[in-house]
């Protein structure tokens, strides 16, 4: 099981004093490597955006089907199609309807080895207004730091806003890594920490297994049951 080399009361210290960020209103279009990735690092902002009637798109980028290594192939399907269905059940929690879902279907684990084709996948999707959110280059898991280096180039191509998430980053970085990042913190109310934390609830394969450790412990949670999320302005 994964242990936080930082506190989550060392990380709060730390990000309680960031400058609020007001968005944009402009189309969103979220970037997540895995189902899940955009509950936990984005699943606030995404509802917020959605009940303020702004559009948002969601980038499936893998079906999250390796998340268990040690499992066999027919569960490794079974794992695909039952994170598929946890993450549209999730966005529809926030808002987002299953028509706004784009799924890639790129490998698990393997993003990094398809980064030109997962650049040339997001082009169309992506337009000069677009603003993307995409998780951070270093967020310390190859999916991520892949889908990252990607939405930076196509929205450097077209001139769209980028900003950065986080979620492995709370686990496995400190803060001192993060000191020249253009950092902000997006508030919400109980009404929208209610929606992202059930919205998280749908996400049951990784929150719970019978034959092994989980993905997502209670231990790993506390980043997603603040207030507030925290993003990397570009």
């Amino acid at each position: 099981m994964i242990e936080s080399i930082v506190s989550e009361a060392e990380w709060l210290k730390a990000l309680t004093p960031l400058p609020a960020w007001h968005p944009p209103r402009e189309p969103v279009l979220v970037i997540a490597p895995h189902p899940d990735d955009e509950t936990l690092g984005a699943g606030g902002f995404i509802a917020s955006q959605r009940a303020l009637g702004i559009d948002v798109t969601v980038v499936a980028v893998t079906d999250g089907e390796n998340a268990y290594l040690d499992t066999d192939p027919i569960s490794i399907e079974i794992l695909r199609q039952t994170r598929r269905k946890e993450q549209a059940n999730a966005l529809d929690r926030l808002g987002v309807p299953a028509e706004k879902i784009f799924r890639l279907s790129l490998t698990d684990s393997g993003v990094s080895e398809k980064e030109e084709q997962l650049i040339h996948l997001l082009e169309p999707l992506v337009a000069s207004g677009t603003h993307v959110f995409a998780p951070w280059t270093g967020d310390f898991h190859p999916d991520h730091e892949a889908c990252g280096r990607a939405a930076a180039i196509v929205a450097e191509k077209v001139g769209a806003r980028l900003t950065y998430y986080f979620f492995w980053t709370w686990h496995r970085g400190t803060p001192e890594l993060l000191i020249n990042l253009q950092l902000r913190a997006f508030h919400f109310d109980d009404e929208i920490l209610r929606a992202k934390t059930e919205a998280l609830q749908c996400h049951y394969s990784q929150l719970e297994r019978a034959s092994g450790d989980e993905i997502l412990p209670d231990s790993l949670l506390a980043p997603a049951r603040r207030e507030f999320e925290v993003f990397a302005i570009q």
